[in-house]
């Protein structure tokens, strides 16, 4: 992480965004610093995440335990989606007989469901 935002900056940047609801996230463990000399930073992501709990929270009156399962959902999709690029990747290193007999194969499977 280059530099990354600290807590008074990310205050700045997320409207509805107080001290004691930053660190509540932090406490749900939704949100994590690094730990860096300069102090807590947030990379551009946890500004992000942020914003989307203040705003499920506030337009939306999500509790707590909905933001806890919410953004492991998105965790979750966020890391599925890692390893399919991860897949579509290997798959395109493949010679073309192999990526036409898989194109055929997920066409087949994408009929029967």
């Amino acid at each position: 992480m280059t530099n990354g935002y600290g807590p008074e900056q990310v205050i700045e940047k997320v409207a509805s965004l107080t001290a004691e609801r930053l660190s509540y996230f932090e406490r749900l463990r939704i949100v994590t610093p690094v730990s860096t000399p300069q102090g807590l930073r947030y990379r551009t992501l946890d500004v992000r995440r942020i914003t989307l709990l203040c705003e499920l929270t506030d337009d939306f009156e999500v509790n707590e335990d909905a933001l806890v399962i919410i953004m492991s959902l998105l965790d979750q999709l966020h890391g599925a989606q890692i390893k399919l690029d991860q897949v579509v990747q290997a798959i395109s290193a493949e010679p073309s007989e192999t990526r036409v007999r898989l194109s055929q194969r997920l066409q087949e499977a994408d009929g029967a469901g």
